[in-house]
Parts: C-alpha cells; sequence; structure tokens
C-alpha cells in the first residue's frame, strides 16, 4: 500500500484521532518506537500541540492492527468525505454546470470502483 500518497489529504484532526485510536493498544513509549519519534512529540500530539507529520501517520497506518485498520480507516473516510461535502457545497454554489456535472462524474467512478456503479 502507498500510504504517502494518501496521508497529505488527511485533516489533523483525524491525525490526532488515528495516535489515540493507536494509544488504547500501546503505551505512549511503545508508539513513539514504533512510529520513529519521542514519547514527549506523542504527547504534543494528544495535547494538540502539533500534529503527526506525514511521515509520521504513513508510519502509523503500516503497523496496525485489524482491529485498528478498520476504525482508522473508517476515521480516515469520514474526514474525506466530510472535506468533499464541503467541496460540493463551493461547486453548487459557484453554479457552474460543467464543473458540478465534472465532479458529479468524478464521484461516480470512484462508486464505480467500488463495485455499485
Amino acid at each position: 500500500m502507498d500510504y504517502p500518497s494518501i496521508v497529505h489529504w488527511i485533516s489533523k484532526d483525524a491525525r490526532y484521532r488515528i495516535i489515540e485510536i493507536m494509544l488504547s493498544t500501546r503505551s505512549i513509549r511503545q508508539l513513539a518506537r514504533e512510529l520513529g519519534v519521542s514519547p514527549t512529540a506523542i504527547n504534543k500530539y494528544l495535547l494538540r500541540k502539533t500534529h503527526p507529520s506525514d511521515q509520521v501517520i504513513s508510519r502509523a497506518l503500516s503497523r496496525l492492527t485489524e482491529y485498528e485498520r478498520r476504525r482508522i480507516y473508517e476515521v480516515i473516510i469520514d474526514d474525506l468525505i466530510n472535506a468533499l461535502g464541503k467541496l460540493v457545497a463551493v461547486v453548487k454554489d459557484y453554479g457552474d454546470k460543467h464543473v458540478i456535472n465534472y465532479l458529479k462524474d468524478r464521484i461516480l467512478e470512484v462508486i464505480e470502483e467500488l463495485g455499485y456503479g
């Protein structure tokens, strides 16, 4: 899986939630070791003083248990769908039928990739 190509689009809030989910099954020290950061960095993520970088999130995604994978993928999907919903609202307000149809067609392509088109 090429995680670096998708993590850039994950919001800060979703990044914090990913760390919190992973901490439900690990200590701060253990998670810090797995992610290649200091325990202080993990604490800063928890306090929302800084957010995990693309590299840290990519490492996190490559070290998930099955239980975590399901929960974290749901966090990422919700995050991206919320962002897409905001884009849809902007595009609709813009009112250009070509842009609206283009967005609709691209969304339908994704649905077809899932096998529902």
